[in-house]
């Protein structure tokens, strides 16, 4: 508590001067009682935004609108449409017994485009990361809808059906789990949906985006049951390898409760060990967010995770603040802290961290 405290002081008058408009991350299709794909073009969320997440993202996520005119919708031409993230980011991160970490970085930088061959029913999709770094390859398929739009079938390299699609890559459920936007896959995609009910299953490589190496693959599947004040949905992940075998359950849900949006994930994680034997561990995250004014969030999260439960008190826990402010349209300024608590031996386990960041997108 005395090192919370330490970094809330900083935070607060920080908080008063950055300069933050939030991602559709996964607490506002909570909050707004809408699936994922109410305002991205991956059923799944993240990525692309198409023209109905364009428009909540100008007209109720900020604390006003600025600009004149038309709203931008991301479409370029009835048969092209672009998008686009950058992500600048300050780090102070206090290690026990280390040297203490500062510095200015480019945390992502992605381009999204869209081609709509058949308006409805066939298009082709890349993710590209551009920064930092030379540039890679996130996500690239081409997918058919039925004409309904009810089911959809893709092909090609994507992010992989499995839990919610927390933009914070470094919570535990997204390492542990390696369902994250650093690790897609290359395979085929399936999938349903109505107003209620959302349901993806896919065959990939389960090589995370690399070559094969194995005849093995990796079957995932992702279902949600969605109203307009709650939702509940659970994860399946089996991924058949010559280096070990994963098998992953996981069960999340989403409340809303006034201007406070919940969520809530866990997951068993099975690991074969390559000298016999199996490894079983837990991660899971409790989030809540406060949107106590327009244009302001404020996020509060406990995560727990449990590498092996065959060895006690090896168990790690992160605690986050977060605070999230968007004065206007395609600009999101957040300040946040987050403090580690492991094993007492593990220095890494155990620092502190306090970032500022700076989000446009369009």
């Amino acid at each position: 508590m005395m090192r919370l405290n330490k970094l809330l002081a900083p935070l607060a008058l920080l908080a008063v001067f950055s300069a933050p408009v939030a991602s559709a991350e996964p607490y506002i299709a909570i909050y707004k009682g809408l699936q994922c794909s109410a305002c991205h073009t991956h059923p799944g969320g993240g990525g692309k935004r198409n023209a109905l997440g364009n428009a909540y993202a100008q007209t109720e996520m900020p604390a006003q609108r600025v600009g004149d005119g038309d709203l931008w919708t991301g479409q370029i031409s009835k048969w092209f449409g672009v998008g686009g993230n950058v992500r600048g980011q300050y780090r102070y991160i206090d290690t026990p017994n280390q040297e203490e970490i500062s510095e200015f970085d480019v945390r992502r930088a992605t381009l999204y485009f869209e081609a709509t061959v058949i308006p409805e029913r066939l298009s082709i999709y890349v993710d590209q990361q551009v920064a930092p770094g030379g540039s890679l390859n996130r996500e690239a398929y081409v997918k058919v809808r039925n004409q309904s739009g009810n089911w959809h079938l893709a092909a090609g390299q994507f992010f992989l059906p499995y839990g919610l699609r927390l933009e914070d890559d470094s919570a535990f459920i997204r390492q542990a789990t390696g369902s994250n936007f650093n690790n897609p896959d290359r395979g085929v995609q399936i999938g349903y949906e109505n107003d209620a009910l959302s349901t993806i299953l896919s065959v990939t490589n389960g090589s995370g985006g690399g070559s094969e190496t194995d005849t093995g693959k990796q079957v995932s599947f992702i279902g949600s049951y969605v109203v307009s004040r709650w939702r509940v949905g659970l994860s399946l992940n089996a991924n058949d390898s010559d280096i070990g075998d994963r098998q992953m359950y996981g069960a999340f849900a989403g409340l809303r409760t006034g201007p406070i949006a919940w969520l809530a994930e866990v997951d068993w994680i099975t690991d074969d060990l390559p000298a016999g034997g199996e490894q079983d561990a837990l991660a899971s995250i409790v989030e809540g967010n406060w949107l106590f004014m327009q244009g302001h969030n404020l996020k509060v999260s406990y995560e727990y995770f449990d590498p092996n439960d065959a060895i006690d008190e090896d168990h790690q826990v992160r605690y986050s603040l977060v605070y999230e402010y968007s004065p206007m349209e395609f600009v999101q300024g957040r300040a946040g802290v987050r403090v580690y608590d492991g094993i007492p031996q593990v220095d890494a386990q155990n620092r502190d961290e306090f970032f500022l960041e700076l989000h446009g997108y369009f």
